[in-house]
């Protein structure tokens, strides 16, 4: 059984979702509910539930911040994300790197259950890759991406320094990588720096532009403010303005 923990600040919409769900004879059971941040981050990290469906704005901590916790803590449940309407363009362009997708409030009952279905679907689909991988030994692709994990930071990582560490052709790597992960290298780099600069953004406040570019990799501060509009949607500066706004 997929376990499910609702995160909203309003109750009526949590027992409404509740309801929905448990009618629904999905094969999922819901272990808490959470009215603030704070509270749903202390749920998830009791629960380790498959499923979260998360508000995007509430008391506390912001929804973002929960999931940018979770994911710092190794906790990776399918995250489903509440928005309202005002929210609902920073929602799907913000959120679109941590969640597999968003529900706009008011909720459509049909679409809760397609969404629900799809994410236990994703939880049996990661629950299989982690089996694989726990039973197979590290192939050199898998190789090569955990060392790009471990060193996206690294401004002078590149397709020809992996070609000279793992003593393979660039185009090979390529091949790999796209074959493994249907992305590219630039791309998988790309998201990483970005994800690790929203947590600079999140969490050090005072931090500016120009050390979060040079912590995450980025040749420049130019060239990250840059990449973080085309892939979020507005600059960096504003991005933080509106986290601060919303806690």
């Amino acid at each position: 059984m997929n376990r499910l923990i609702i995160c909203d600040d309003e109750a009526i919409l949590r027992n409404g979702l509740k309801s929905l769900i448990e009618k629904s004879n999905l094969p999922v059971e819901i272990v808490a509910l959470a009215s603030n941040g704070n509270e749903a981050l202390e749920t998830i990290q009791k629960y380790k539930p498959h499923i979260v469906l998360m508000d995007i704005n509430m008391p506390g901590i912001s929804g973002l911040s929960v999931i940018e916790q979770c994911n710092n803590k190794n906790i990776n449940p399918v995250f489903i994300i509440i928005s309202g309407h005002d929210e609902f363009e920073y929602a799907q362009k913000a959120c679109r790197l941590n969640v597999m997708d968003y529900l706009l409030k008011p909720i459509d009952k049909s679409q809760l259950i397609s969404l629900i279905e799809d994410a236990i679907e994703q939880v049996k689909k990661n629950q299989l890759t982690q089996h694989i991988l726990v039973k197979q030994p590290e192939t050199t692709v898998q190789q090569i991406l955990k060392y790009i994990q471990d060193n996206f930071i690294d401004s002078e990582l590149s397709l020809n320094k992996l070609a000279e560490i793992f003593n393979l052709s660039e185009s090979y790597i390529t091949r790999m990588i796209k074959n493994e992960t249907n992305s590219s290298f630039s791309n998988i780099l790309i998201k990483l720096r970005i994800e690790k600069s929203i947590e600079y953004l999140m969490q050090c406040p005072d931090m500016k532009l120009i050390e979060i570019s040079e912590k995450c990799g980025f040749s420049s501060q130019h060239y990250f403010s840059r990449i973080f509009k085309e892939k979020i949607g507005f600059p960096p500066i504003d991005y933080r303005k509106h986290i601060l706004e919303d806690d």
